[in-house]
């Protein structure tokens, strides 16, 4: 009875190592390689110049998980999700997207709890179906969801790229009907801003007019953006969401707002005796952050609770709709770049409005 395949093949590793070594080369069954037929003896001596026979090729493929006949992979290695979505920051750190604190906070409070022990392969449809369930058992929106099941897509999208995954299982976005329609009427921005400190007032106030973004773009305004000589001020390629420039010239309420503050800050440099760079600061010369409090408090005073500084950008291409400047200025005003934007918050101009109106009087008269 011929010894089993896998025994045969430790017999002629260990047959090779003896050779190696000066000793007597013989084949898996003992045999002295002068007592071979011909072809065998080749095989053997083959094997002690260090060439490659079929059975050393066997052997190799065999330990690497693979042979060239049935085109089997090799195994992959056993990924785990904290592994994996260790990446995803990486990748956010690298990039330097600004939604890496949120990312973090979804990982941390949900996506970690929920598969952090589970390795990538085992996680399947059904379980990305029952998180989703679990959470809106919690109550989260299913905006929110989706941001969150978008890190775990990511998870998987570089996971794949690295050659550690071979695939990923089906993650259905959820439906959202999230579109924001607020706006801001004068009458309502002039009672809000009224209870605001100065500081925050003459934010919001450049916020109304331009519709610029207010963290990225407004609230890190330098004065080295403020051009008073031409009357505009302006964003360098590269610091907008976009990543394109813009520019805005000034209106008379622009003016008398950069001129204001531009007093306030020549006052708060001789008090800090340094050097102030940015346009909107609080009295310690740093640049403006988060006021989320102080601004829900004067929307809640004002009588229109529950609005946010977002509603800016729509109410300034309403507003600069209305006054007749052409939709693809106002788009490059505020910096959209498509106009879905407009048909989203069902801005139009409303003299368009009443010409169809009068149109369609005019057709019936006759």
């Amino acid at each position: 009875m011929e010894p089993a395949p896998e025994r045969q093949c430790d017999s002629w590793r260990r047959s090779c190592t003896a050779s190696e070594r000066g000793g007597p080369v013989s084949d898996s069954f003992g045999r002295r390689a002068d007592d071979l037929p011909a072809r065998r003896r080749r095989d053997v001596r083959l094997r002690r110049r260090g060439d490659v026979t079929v059975s050393e090729t066997h052997v190799k493929q065999r330990d690497r998980g693979t042979t060239t006949r049935t085109g089997v992979t090799p195994p992959f290695p056993r990924l785990m999700f904290c592994a994996a979505v260790r990446e995803v920051l990486d990748d956010y750190r690298i990039n330097r997207r600004r939604s890496l604190v949120d990312v973090e906070r979804h990982v941390r409070l949900h996506l970690g709890p929920f598969f952090g022990r589970r390795r990538m392969a085992a996680i399947t449809t059904t379980d990305v179906r029952r998180y989703v369930a679990r959470r809106q058992d919690e109550g989260a929106k299913n905006a929110t969801i989706n941001r969150e099941l978008s890190v775990l897509q990511r998870a998987f999208t570089l996971a794949i790229a690295a050659g550690t995954l071979p695939s990923r299982p089906h993650i259905a976005l959820l439906r959202e009907d999230n579109v924001r329609r607020g706006f801001f009427e004068r009458d309502e921005f002039e009672s809000v801003r009224r209870r605001l400190p100065p500081d925050l007032a003459d934010l919001v106030s450049f916020l109304y007019t331009t519709g610029w973004r207010w963290r990225s773009e407004a609230a890190r305004l330098r004065w080295t953006n403020v051009a008073f000589d031409v009357g505009e001020v302006r964003l360098d390629p590269g610091t907008t969401k976009t990543g394109e420039g813009r520019v805005f010239p000034f209106t008379a309420e622009l003016r008398a707002l950069f001129e204001r503050r531009r007093a306030v800050t020549r006052e708060r440099e001789r008090e800090l005796g340094r050097a102030v760079a940015h346009v909107f600061t609080r009295p310690n010369g740093d640049p403006i952050g988060s006021f989320n409090k102080a601004w829900a408090t004067a929307c809640r005073a004002a009588g229109v609770p529950g609005r946010v500084l977002h509603d800016f950008r729509r109410t300034a291409v309403r507003n600069l709709v209305r006054a007749g400047v052409p939709e693809r200025v106002a788009m490059q005003l505020v910096g959209w770049k498509s106009r879905q934007m407009l048909d989203r918050y069902h801005i139009v101009n409303a003299s368009d409005l009443v010409d169809a109106a009068r149109k369609l009087d005019a057709e019936r008269a006759r």
